[in-house]
């Protein structure tokens, strides 16, 4: 007995090796008909084939393509770019046949539809409409992309016009339903928007009035950082509630006071944050002819009454200012 180094192929017919069932594979493989992928290398009879898809007249053509892109678009999701791409083909031809564009344009607004390309959807039904305006599947499949858009009005006219053509037709009837409510609740939500801007702008008319009628100069610099706080009017005493800065140079200190009442007082803010009485205030300071509130937040500078930095802080303000 021999050693040998793996399994002897069987030998039939003479000696001739038998193929294998890889080999078989291989081989069929190179057969158009079996192909189930394309080749690297040129294949001289899949050219052939390929070549008769454009031979004939285009209408021919055209209802080839479309075949095709109807088969793909059945097997499912993984072969809907394909089906696209037939049905792109069989439009591209010079076929003078409404019938197959009208029907390559619908079938490929479904595949769209299903891929969520609802502008191309639209697109492509518009297209079948002008063909045909009794086409009931391009307004059905029109008002679907419609309403994924939330263009709710458009998505009714369609159901609405396809609902004419075919008065029985359930699909339509549905979703006609469907965006009905969808519509009520954009319209109420619109509703409660356009109630709550509404109420938002009397509040700052009511806010700009009252700012006027006490001669508040209000100044705003194009690089100002946006402040959580600002200026509101209380619509029971209608008296104005400020954000105040208090800033203490002296000591390189500050207070931030969010709700300082019109009515209020240096003293009774002051009192609270120095626990002692502050002699000031008995005017409304904001209305001075030289006061300017900037950037929504009346800011004050709290010096000393006497003293060394006082004078030299005031003198050194009267220069720059001069």
């Amino acid at each position: 007995m021999s050693n040998v180094s793996g399994p002897e192929r069987p030998k039939v017919d003479g000696g001739f090796e038998r193929d294998s069932g890889e080999d078989i594979l291989k081989q069929m493989n190179k057969v158009p008909l079996f192909m189930t992928e394309l080749p690297e290398e040129e294949n001289d009879a899949l050219a052939a084939l390929q070549s008769l898809i454009y031979e004939g007249p285009p209408e021919e053509i055209a209802e080839n393509f479309k075949n095709q892109g109807n088969e793909c678009f059945k097997t499912g999701k993984s072969q809907y770019q394909d089906a696209i791409n037939f049905y792109t083909k069989a439009l591209e031809t010079n076929c003078q046949d409404n019938k197959i564009i009208e029907a390559c344009l619908t079938n490929r607004a479904a595949v769209n539809l299903e891929l969520q390309n609802y502008r191309k959807v639209l697109t492509d039904c518009a297209k079948a409409i002008k063909l045909n305006p009794q086409n009931i599947k391009a307004f059905y499949r029109s008002a679907k992309a419609l309403y994924a858009l939330d263009k709710i009005d458009q998505a009714l006219d369609c159901c609405e016009h396809g609902i004419e053509i075919g008065p029985n037709n359930l699909a339509l009837q549905q979703l006609k339903e469907i965006c009905i409510k969808r519509k009520e609740i954009l319209d109420q939500k619109a509703k409660i928007k356009e109630e709550r801007e509404r109420k938002e702008r009397e509040k700052k008319e009511a806010l700009e009035k009252a700012i006027k009628m006490r001669n508040v100069k209000m100044e705003m610099t194009p690089d100002a950082p946006i402040s959580p706080h600002s200026v509101h009017l209380d619509t029971e005493t209608q008296q104005l509630i400020w954000p105040v800065f208090f800033l203490y140079p002296e000591y390189k200190e500050t207070d931030f006071i969010e709700a300082f009442n019109e009515e209020n007082t240096f003293f009774e803010h002051l009192e609270v944050i120095f626990e002692q009485p502050a002699l000031w205030d008995i005017e409304q300071v904001l209305s001075h002819s030289k006061y300017v509130v900037k950037n929504g937040i009346p800011s004050f500078i709290v010096l000393q009454q006497q003293g060394k930095f006082q004078e030299e802080f005031l003198a050194k303000y009267k220069k720059v200012n001069e």
